[in-house]
């Protein structure tokens, strides 16, 4: 089979692989489609962080697939069945696993990072973590379950409250699942702070009110971070009202740093929210919104590409022009 493949070089290629075998415990499964991001960016060109990377990686976090093999001990989900997986796989001894803080568990490993990712033919994946996808759900949906869980689990610590105002700072595929997720929330309104003007449109079916390219005076009750941008992260704090919260959820490149009036935010009385990965209720919870219905999320792929296409898909994510919101590799 083929997968997708980094050192950490700057570059990827397609690399032709022995096909996976089922463990006890564990699914085989085709995906169907995987997602690509700014993550898989960092990963390629070996500026994430090292403690969360293990090289040659295999890249294809963000995905969805059909289960084609069950390993020894396994009965379900059936074969036929269209699944997503809890990326982080919990060693569920730990303490933050005890906890039900799996995305902290102390034993890192993560699909897609340390160990085998999507965007390829065939991948193996412990089948306690397979969520089933109701079938009136989209492909194009189903790929964005791991993003769509990031934002859950980032909404789940922030507890956005009826009547805030709201500024997500970015325009891209976090951002723009946040702000379609915090129309559920029954906000005043959604600001978004984009780059681009071209993005208003897409920006307006994620259930943005108003998309800025420049900051206005406006107070808000929460701000979401998705952009990365140092600089921004310094401004939100004066763009808070007193008791506000600043959710982080865009990186901005390993070790960048951000400057903070400390002042301000004691006097703000203000919270600064860091949110990592996604935990194994945050999953849950996700599923169960694509599968009732409550979330709908097929608009946001804009580019599609097939796995052999990767190199085109890359230089999308980099250059294309706007609109632009996910770009999927289709697989199977």
């Amino acid at each position: 089979m083929k997968t997708l493949i980094t050192s950490g070089d700057g570059s990827a290629e397609l690399v032709e692989v022995a096909d996976p075998i089922a463990g006890n415990g564990e699914l085989l499964v085709a995906p169907i489609a995987a997602g690509i991001c700014g993550t898989d960016l960092e990963i390629i060109s070996g500026d994430g962080d090292p403690a969360f990377v293990k090289y040659p990686a295999s890249l294809g976090h963000e995905w969805t697939g059909r289960v084609i093999g069950h390993g020894p001990g396994v009965t379900s989900p059936a074969i036929g069945s269209r699944i997503v997986v809890t990326g982080i796989i919990p060693c569920q001894t730990c303490f933050e696993c005890k906890n039900g803080d799996t995305n902290r568990c102390l034993i890192y490993d993560e699909i897609g990072f340390t160990r085998p990712g999507a965007a390829a033919d065939l991948i193996t994946v412990p089948a306690w973590l397979a969520h089933v996808v109701s079938e009136n759900v989209s492909d194009e949906s189903a790929v964005l379950a791991e993003p769509t869980a990031v934002v859950t689990q980032a909404f789940m610590k922030a507890n956005p409250k009826s009547d805030s105002k709201i500024l997500i700072i970015g325009d891209g595929t976090i951002a723009l699942i946040a702000a379609t997720m915090a129309k559920i929330y029954k906000p005043k309104f959604i600001h978004m702070l984009g780059l681009k003007d071209g993005q208003n449109e897409i920006a307006k079916s994620a259930g943005v009110d108003e998309f800025l390219t420049s900051p206005t005076d406006e107070k808000y009750d929460l701000i979401i971070e998705a952009a990365g941008a140092p600089a921004r992260i310094s401004a939100a704090i004066g763009q808070l009202v007193r008791g506000g919260t600043l959710l982080l959820l865009g990186y901005p490149g390993h070790q960048k740093t951000a400057a903070i009036v400390v002042d301000d935010v004691i006097n703000g009385d203000l919270n600064i929210i860091g949110s990592f990965g996604s935990s194994l209720a945050a999953w849950q919870k996700s599923v169960e919104m694509f599968n009732s219905g409550e979330l709908d999320l097929g608009y946001l792929i804009t580019h599609k590409f097939k796995l052999s296409e990767f190199a085109d898909a890359i230089e999308a994510l980099k250059s294309a022009p706007a609109p632009r919101g996910k770009i999927a590799l289709i697989i199977n």
